[in-house]
């Protein structure tokens, strides 16, 4: 890998704590990003998410306005800031995001969540968007931080998952740890698309006690994904400080649904109690099963569940981090956006991690670096991997504060890239 952010024109610089560090929780989380071809031209754009601490909005106001997130088109490599002349630049203490089609007019939307109201810019199609979370029904004015989307009823519109993080107006009272375990979570949304009404737009209805995902928790991350290989979507959640869940997909159980979540998490064994951050779904060892990787804070290791459901009804994990050589990147960093993908092109995937601590008090020091393993499944070593670290040319990128991470081929290559965000910095 080389960084080449400012030579193929990504000049987005993250805006929390530019001009100096406070103590605040929600600017120091967020950081998404997401790849979507939004002018289905061929070539994938990238939008990033913007922040700012709070003590320093009436800094930006009197600086020409509040940070704002950015749409980067792709020209053939190359790229071009259109978030203004798009409707794309939205100002708001952001967190992460998705792109999806949610209203099947072939044109990418996209989904910001955020400390405040969310954000669901619908792609007009010719090159601006709308933004319209309110009349969707999807504000929520709460902390929300994770987001995955799937067509879970097989009705053929998508719906969301949208994770919440903590009630920053809300403290535990005799907390039994630190940040976060002293601020209660906040209930998660599972929003169930309505399609389009008889005003031509497409709404949501929130229906998480309807399909049994009510829990007020802490959540970072989140992924649709099929671990017991029945042709629908599960749910695996990341929560920080809490055990993580899974959910399994059940067809038939809620008459006016169609579907329903079933809490595995105790069963299947992968109720990690870190503080989870990022999450992956991938076969890393080959045997047809949807594997789980989760990042967490440092001094924690990090999590790798082998997938070794055998039926449908019997969802089984068995916790391999040790067994196959990842136990030594959790002990001393921070680790937030992760992703299974085959970077050396062999036919396994190796796996992608950023890290950056938290909480924040010196961007230098706080700052820590990229890692990569590689999957030697290929080579003969099934479900093994080597710090690649060196091999890949990351040893000679600067640490980072890093926050989210998307994986793409953006120019075409043939192999695969990654865009990062970052705090206090590109």
């Amino acid at each position: 890998f080389i960084e080449v952010a400012e030579e193929v024109g990504l000049d987005f610089v993250h805006q929390a704590f530019r001009n100096a560090i406070y103590e605040d929780p929600a600017a120091m989380m967020g950081g998404g990003l997401c790849w979507l071809d939004y002018d289905n031209d061929g070539w994938l754009d990238l939008y990033l998410v913007n922040s700012y601490a709070e003590d320093e909005a009436a800094y930006w106001e009197a600086h020409g306005g509040l940070p704002t997130n950015a749409l980067y088109r792709n020209n053939s490599g190359a790229f071009e800031d259109v978030s203004t002349n798009s409707g794309a630049a939205l100002s708001m203490r952001g967190n992460g995001c998705v792109a999806a089609d949610f209203n099947n007019d072939g044109w990418m939307d996209i989904f910001i969540t955020a400390d405040g109201p969310n954000a669901l810019l619908w792609n007009n199609g010719d090159g601006t968007f709308s933004e319209g979370a309110e009349a969707a029904g999807l504000a929520a004015p709460e902390w929300n931080s994770a987001a995955a989307v799937a067509d879970l009823n097989g009705d053929g519109w998508l719906d969301l998952y949208v994770g919440s993080y903590i009630d920053l107006n809300n403290k535990v009272p005799r907390p039994v740890g630190a940040f976060p375990q002293d601020y209660y979570g906040l209930p998660d949304h599972l929003y169930i698309s309505n399609g389009i009404g008889a005003d031509g737009k497409v709404t949501f209805s929130d229906m998480t006690e309807e399909v049994g995902l009510a829990h007020n928790e802490r959540a970072l991350g989140a992924i649709f994904t099929d671990v017991d290989n029945d042709g629908d979507l599960d749910l695996y959640i990341a929560n920080d400080g809490q055990p993580n869940r899974l959910y399994i997909h059940q067809s038939g159980l809620n008459r006016a649904l169609g579907f329903r979540f079933l809490e595995v998490t105790d069963s299947a064994e992968v109720g990690d109690t870190g503080s989870g951050m990022g999450v992956t779904s991938g076969d890393y060892d080959g045997d047809g099963r949807f594997d789980l990787f989760i990042t967490n804070w440092q001094a924690e290791f990090n999590a790798l569940y082998r997938n070794e459901t055998e039926t449908t009804d019997n969802a089984h994990f068995q916790y391999s981090t040790y067994r196959v050589g990842l136990q030594g990147i959790g002990r001393d960093l921070t680790g937030w956006g992760t992703a299974f993908a085959d970077f050396d092109l062999d036919s396994d995937l190796d796996l992608f991690i950023v890290n950056g601590y938290v909480p924040i008090s010196n961007f230098e020091n706080d700052a820590q670096p990229i890692y990569l393993y590689g999957n030697r499944t290929a080579e003969g070593a099934i479900g093994q991997f080597r710090d690649w670290r060196v091999r890949a040319g990351l040893r000679d990128v600067e640490n980072l504060l890093a926050r989210g991470s998307a994986v793409a081929d953006y120019d075409k290559d043939g192999d695969l890239d990654v865009a990062i965000n970052t705090i206090g910095g590109h």
